[in-house]
């Protein structure tokens, strides 16, 4: 029997068909999981009685206001329960550079932010103080201070206990970016270092802070320090792999072809974060699946390759900076928005068990403690289901990579 959920507005319960159905073309997809991610499951014992006069197919005249942001109903209904916009602590680790930077501006400009903090080392580009009094004349509420650390010495010890003490999210763009003639063995090697010494941190100062993660190779470095947490005796539920970019790049890109507004896309990706691992799921956008089959091979391995498509418009000079920031911060916004009270759903790369490996990427439904449910991957075409195979084949081994490293190492602190 299909599951029926209680709408709060008219106390009826509704099957997810019957929702997805009446609100089909009308709203963004992901706009309508989010509200369905917010109705109360009913319980199988009384859902046949609950469920009485929905067997029209489709479900009573429901205003469209119920899937803007706030219905005033649900907002009445909810108050209570929620933290008040503004009241959220952040901080970014690697603030002062390349994406901390503009990472760091976004989430000053977030209305859940009431404070930011701004931690690097004393190498980076410009100190962190500067980044801190430089977003401290925005015209916005977030108060932002900045925090530094002499190069080689350990975060835990050295790191003032006040840049972190509070947190409810911290986001880590540092580690070294890769570099021509590094594998990623080579790369994970550096940068594990750098996220565990900054994990050892937070997991001392703001154990309960959800840590987003863009310290490369994702697929490697998340499933070590979360199985690090674990071994701490923390949820390894609070660490979570930014891969936001994927999809920001593959509604982008589908935008580009079909010439719609991309605001309007919303192409999952799941698998990982790098390559093959990089798997969108074209067929699970309205939009996107109207592309013909013969172009989807191309359109795919551009988004894998996106990253590679900056670096060389670049000259070798930087990497996808600006775009990840945004990324980084969409993520951010998504996180915290949830742990508001306001349900959000965004694809992470998180400990999982929807496919047969123990970390993955798939839509991540976000709430009032962070990572409240990893949704499944859904239906996929036989291009898909291929695709998916390759990519679980690569990841494995970038996920044995960090299991091998966490069963090695312990957090000190």
């Amino acid at each position: 029997m299909a599951e029926r959920r209680v709408d709060p507005d008219d106390g009826v319960a509704y099957t997810w068909e019957e929702f997805s159905a009446f609100y089909k073309g009308k709203y963004k997809r992901n706009a309508v999981e989010e509200y369905w991610e917010e109705c109360e499951p009913v319980k199988k014992s009384k859902a046949k009685d609950k469920a009485k006069g929905t067997g029209k197919g489709e479900p009573k005249a429901k205003a469209k206001a119920k899937v803007k942001a706030e219905p005033k109903a649900k907002a009445k209904a909810k108050a209570k329960a929620r933290k008040p916009p503004g009241a959220f602590k952040v901080c970014v680790c690697g603030g002062a550079g390349g994406i901390g930077q503009p990472l760091s501006m976004f989430m000053a400009l977030d209305p859940n932010v009431k404070e930011l903090s701004v931690f690097d080392l004393d190498i980076a580009m410009v100190p962190p103080a500067g980044v801190a009094a430089d977003l401290g004349h925005l015209d916005k509420k977030s108060e932002v201070k900045g925090y530094e650390v002499k190069v080689g010495k350990p975060a835990v010890t050295e790191l003032d206990a006040e840049c972190l003490k509070g947190c409810s999210l911290v986001l880590i763009p540092a580690g070294m970016p890769r570099k021509p003639g590094m594998t990623r063995d080579d790369l994970f090697k550096v940068n594990a270092d750098i996220a565990k010494g900054l994990v050892e941190a937070c997991a001392k100062h703001c154990p309960e802070a959800i840590l987003a993660l863009i310290v490369n190779p994702v697929n490697s470095i998340v499933p070590a320090m979360a199985e690090l947490y674990k071994k701490k005796g923390l949820d390894p539920l609070k660490i979570v792999g930014v891969t936001t970019l994927d999809c920001v790049r593959a509604s982008k890109f589908v935008g580009q072809i079909t010439g719609k507004n991309p605001n309007f896309i919303n192409v999952p990706v799941i698998g990982g974060h790098a390559g093959v691992t990089i798997m969108p799921v074209f067929s699970q956008d309205k939009t996107a699946a109207s592309i013909d089959q013969d172009k989807i091979e191309a359109l795919d391995k551009r988004v894998q390759e996106a990253g590679t498509e900056v670096v060389d418009a670049k000259n070798g000079k930087g990497s996808a900076t600006l775009s990840m920031g945004y990324a980084g911060a969409r993520l951010g916004r998504s996180i915290l928005a949830g742990l508001a009270g306001r349900r959000r759903v965004e694809c992470a790369y998180v400990k999982s068990d929807i496919t047969d490996l123990p970390y993955f990427t798939s839509k991540v439904v976000f709430g009032e403690s962070g990572v409240q449910k990893v949704l499944p991957i859904g239906e996929l075409n036989k291009y898909e289901t291929a695709r998916l195979e390759e990519a679980k084949k690569a990841l494995k081994t970038e996920i044995e990579t960090g299991l091998k490293f966490a069963e090695a190492n312990e957090l000190n602190c």
